[in-house]
């Protein structure tokens, strides 16, 4: 027999738990279990005490601070083990007795989810105009963005295999509107079903707002900007079979199993293996953080045009104002053999050759692994040279990363780093550190220093901290404007920045010199 999750959310529903869960409860549906999670929300009524009677009948989860609808949904995923899945309200807006004509509508294909559309009623729907129109307004706009044609894009009822609950992030109400996106993006089918539809006012517990709404519009454009290419636009370099001699677990470095859904350590269990064939090696909550980092300001231009690793290598070498063209993490290769294995890590969406093994925090194109850099998933000693170009800025525990480095490199292997000295705060998405030279060798202390000098010279330094100058001052206060207007005037100077071959040579320019690297030889 199949089983299905009913997961019922539920905030300050007082009023109206008790007899939602009954009629949950008085659901039948030939050849299935019924399977029910209730996620209490922190509510602040009665709520949770009403909810401890139904303990014995159903799964009861309690958060400890109110965090969102979707938060609560996701937690109850978490917990639900049916084969398909039902989201339910907590109030009575919704009719359980309706649940099974969802259920009849499942075929044989795994891949295809339900909705229960208020649209398609017999009985046709009055009153709440507004909620009605920027209802009907965000599913016109899913169907423009995802090529679909669905009735009711905002619906409670949403019934989905249990392999979608994946794409599911915790949030507030545009949660199940990005879970929609995501399923039409990832080649699911979403069929319709027609409900009945009892609506509640404000006063009466309603707590859905204008402002959800907007913020909904607002990441679903950012959504669909984020998602432009195809799923499948890269594959990853690195095949289990191939590396499981250098590839581990993170956490314990144990072997990891490769299963038809994934890849397996016996102690810190199931890691995903993405679309792309890529190993998502990393803890799913430090993973949906750093996605979720993504989305927002200059670093979400930056994102957007990063899938697009040409088109983003263009600009960036066109008008960033830092001239990096000498000095660079390409030197390694002249000190190891050919077929030497070299990971690049945090490499963003650029492959430097076909030598790198690319790790990275976000799946950009080109990234094979997604990992935290704190905990890289190779093996002590397995790799012969590792470098990290412009990333140590951007986290609050380099010398974590750089005793990571130092693990996984081979006696004799190689290590280069590049970062920032004289240089603007950049958010990418975030920014902690600066160094000088001698910050850099300390922090490899314990490597034979080769070499280390100006990446990015004095000429470059002045070039950017003009750009951000005029960026603040032109931006006339305003925060937000201050970012996008710094990197307008990078378009400007940009092309000065060659000037800098005239300066990056000279003796004493590492005082004043944008980037500075180190490369070194563990012993």
């Amino acid at each position: 027999m199949k089983k299905l999750s009913i997961v019922i959310p539920a905030y300050n529903e007082e009023r109206t738990i008790e007899e939602i869960l009954s009629r949950v409860f008085a659901v039948s549906i030939p050849g299935w279990i019924i399977e029910v999670v209730v996620v209490d929300d922190a509510s602040t009524d009665k709520t949770p005490e009403l909810l401890k009677k139904y303990r014995h009948l159903a799964k009861i989860i309690s958060l400890e601070t109110n965090s969102g609808k979707g938060t609560a949904v996701a937690r109850g995923l978490a917990e639900a083990t049916g084969d398909y899945v039902v989201i339910q309200d907590a109030d009575l807006e919704y009719h359980p007795e309706e649940i099974p004509s969802l259920v009849g509508l499942l075929g044989e294909n795994d891949r295809t989810a339900v909705f229960g559309s208020r649209n398609l009623h017999h009985i046709e729907r009055e009153g709440f105009i507004f909620q009605r129109l920027g209802v009907w307004t965000i599913t016109k706009m899913i169907n423009t963005l995802y090529g679909a044609e669905l009735t009711d894009v905002w619906t409670c009822y949403k019934l989905f295999p249990t392999d979608a609950k994946r794409h599911f992030i915790s949030g507030r109400f545009e949660s199940e509107l990005l879970f929609t996106a995501a399923l039409l993006r990832n080649g699911y089918r979403i069929l319709e079903a027609p409900i009945s539809h009892a609506p509640r006012t404000a006063a009466e517990g309603k707590k859905i707002r204008y402002r959800d709404g907007f913020r909904a519009i607002q990441l679903l454009l950012a959504d669909r900007l984020s998602n432009l290419r195809a799923p499948r636009s890269h594959t990853s370099k690195i095949a289990m079979a191939e590396h499981s001699h250098i590839v581990c677990c993170p956490f314990c470095r144990e072997d990891l199993l490769k299963e038809s859904t994934g890849l397996v350590c016996k102690k810190h269990g199931h890691f995903t293996i993405d679309d792309s064939h890529r190993p998502i090696l990393i803890e799913k909550n430090v993973y949906e953080h750093n996605s979720g980092q993504h989305v927002s300001g200059v670093t979400w231009l930056k994102s957007f045009l990063k899938q697009f690793p040409n088109l983003y290598h263009t600009i960036w070498h066109y008008a960033c104002p830092a001239m990096m063209l000498v000095n660079g993490p390409r030197m390694v290769l002249d000190r190891v053999e050919d077929k030497s294995t070299v990971i690049d890590v945090g490499s963003g969406p650029e492959r430097l050759g076909k030598e790198f093994i690319n790790v990275d925090v976000f799946p950009f194109p080109e990234v094979d692994i997604v990992s935290d850099a704190t905990r890289l998933p190779f093996r002590d000693g397995s790799v012969d040279a590792a470098v990290s170009e412009s990333v140590f800025e951007h986290v609050p525990d380099a010398h974590l990363i750089a005793r990571e480095m130092v693990r996984v490199v081979k006696p004799g292997g190689y290590i280069y780093v590049s970062a920032p000295f004289i240089h603007p705060y950049h958010t990418s998405p975030d920014d902690f550190n600066r160094w000088t030279l001698s910050g850099l060798k300390h922090m490899f202390k314990d490597l034979e220093i080769v070499e280390a000098g100006v990446r990015s010279g004095p000429w470059s330094a002045l070039l950017l901290f003009m750009a951000y100058w005029l960026g603040v001052v032109f931006s006339f206060g305003s925060r937000k404007a201050a970012p996008f207007l710094a990197h307008v005037f990078m378009l400007i100077l940009g092309p000065l920045k060659y000037f800098d071959f005239l300066f990056i040579h000279m003796p004493g320019s590492e005082a004043v010199a944008t980037h500075l690297y180190v490369l070194g030889r563990k012993r």
